[in-house]
């Protein structure tokens, strides 16, 4: 989140799902300390720059609107945290005077965390305006900010996507931002068959961006049906991924994911 949104990076407060501590950045933008999940939503080296470079620029944003077209460009971002990929993205289309159209998609479990990023959007980002809705049993924020149409789907990721999918709500994406918690504290999203869930959700164009180069995490992706490339880290990261639905992989990831003696992540192993 942009600095010009909170008095105190002291600020705390509550959501359902506990406790949420916000966080100035080094690059003085904000993100958010969650208590439940024991991890920040970005990286301490800078939440506005980090969400640039792995996601914008990971996912070839600024490329692909200009080859869709009239199309408007179809986002997902899995975490919404306090909306800072939203408001990349939003930013980009209004300096870069794009006049063209997005649709974007969140997911994110707390609707409380959801209401107060809201009640806190920074005045140089293009309002996010609208109201929650509840269709189908779904239940979402549905707005706008700027260019954009928003939809924040409310509760867990992996069925919230399914039933908005069902409902025809989401475009076939273009580009998804795979940032939630990591592996270790959100282990659900990071599996074989979460990423079959966004592969059946994505159009051939499709790019994923992720900050996680892990192994376990690449195969899950593999087992699903995607290709990969090595992309440079944010920061001291070393290496992040991107991933496809055309080939072929870049060879050394493949020779390293044949060589590691580590299984894919799948939903059975989550299980208690």
């Amino acid at each position: 989140m942009r600095c010009d949104a909170i008095n105190s990076d002291l600020a705390t407060f509550n959501g359902s799902m506990g406790q949420y501590k916000i966080v100035k950045t080094k690059d003085q933008s904000y993100t958010v300390f969650s208590e439940a999940y024991n991890e920040a939503c970005h990286s301490l080296d800078g939440a506005w720059d980090e969400t640039l470079f792995n996601y914008l620029e990971g996912c070839s944003i600024p490329e692909k609107s200009e080859r869709l077209g009239e199309k408007a460009l179809s986002v997902l971002e899995v975490g919404f945290g306090l909306g800072v990929g939203l408001q990349v993205v939003s930013d980009f289309y209004e300096k870069k005077e794009v006049k063209k159209s997005f649709v974007f998609t969140s997911l994110e479990i707390d609707q409380g965390l959801v209401e107060w990023t809201i009640d806190n959007w920074p005045p140089s980002i293009p309002p996010l305006k609208g109201s929650f809705q509840k269709t189908g049993g779904l239940d979402y924020f549905n707005g706008n900010c700027g260019l954009g149409k928003v939809n924040i789907l409310i509760g867990d990721a992996r069925k919230t996507l399914k039933k908005a999918s069902k409902l025809g709500m989401i475009p076939a994406l273009d580009a998804v931002f795979q940032d939630p918690f990591s592996p270790k504290r959100n282990p659900s999203l990071w599996t074989v068959e979460w990423f079959e869930v966004l592969k059946k959700a994505s159009s051939p164009e499709v790019t994923l961006s992720t900050y996680s180069s892990s192994t376990s995490v690449r195969k899950s992706l593999q087992a699903a049906g995607w290709f990969m490339r090595n992309a440079p880290g944010f920061s001291s990261k070393r290496t992040s991924t991107r991933a496809f639905l055309k080939g072929p992989s870049d060879p050394e990831v493949i020779d390293k994911l044949k060589r590691a003696p580590i299984n894919p992540l799948r939903d059975k192993d989550n299980e208690t």
